[in-house]
This record gives C-alpha cells, structure tokens and sequence, in this order.
C-alpha cells in the first residue's frame, strides 16, 4: 500500500482527476494548498491529491499524473510524492489493510 501525493495548479486538477479514472483509481482527497517559492518570493495557490493505492496501482496511478501534467504541457508545474502505508483502517466497516484502500 502505498500514498500518492501530487501537488498542482488548481487548473490541472480535472485533467489529472480525469487521467486517474482511467487508470481506474477514482478515490481521493484533493485539498487546497499554498506553496512558497524562494525566487518569486511570494505564495502561489497550490493543490494537493492525495491517494491511498494498493501495490498493483502505484505505477498506473503515478503513470497517470505525469501523463497529463505533461499533456497540458506544464508538467515543471507539478510533483509526485509517494510513501509507503503502513497500514490502511475503513472504521465504518472495520476493515484493515489492502481490503480498506
């Protein structure tokens, strides 16, 4: 199990969103964020997506995001972030590991 972190501009994320369900992965959080950037000195809006995977998703997922930042041809403009999970809990149903992604 895996987290997929992406951060992006707030006009990527449709494309993104769109890319990620036909790789079939359609479960996420997406927040708003605010990144600091030393050379223009200034804070610039920011979007963050973050998406438990299980193993057999990681790369499709990862494949994805890339292939539509670079679709919209300003893929200098996102990054992806992946961390391993060491475990996943669904409460309402009591589930535990891959089964709760």
């Amino acid at each position: 199990m895996h987290l997929v972190i992406a951060v992006l501009r707030p006009s990527q994320v449709e494309s993104v969103r769109r890319a990620l369900a036909t790789a079939n992965v359609t479960r996420m959080t997406i927040g708003d964020a605010q990144g600091w950037h030393d050379r223009g000195g200034a804070l610039r809006q920011e979007t963050l997506l973050e998406i438990a995977v299980n193993d057999d998703f990681l790369t499709a997922a990862t494949q994805a995001i890339t292939a539509a930042l670079e679709a919209g041809g300003d893929s200098a403009a996102g990054r992806v972030f992946t961390l391993p999970i060491g475990e996943a809990v669904q409460l309402y149903r009591t589930v535990r590991g891959p089964e709760a992604i």
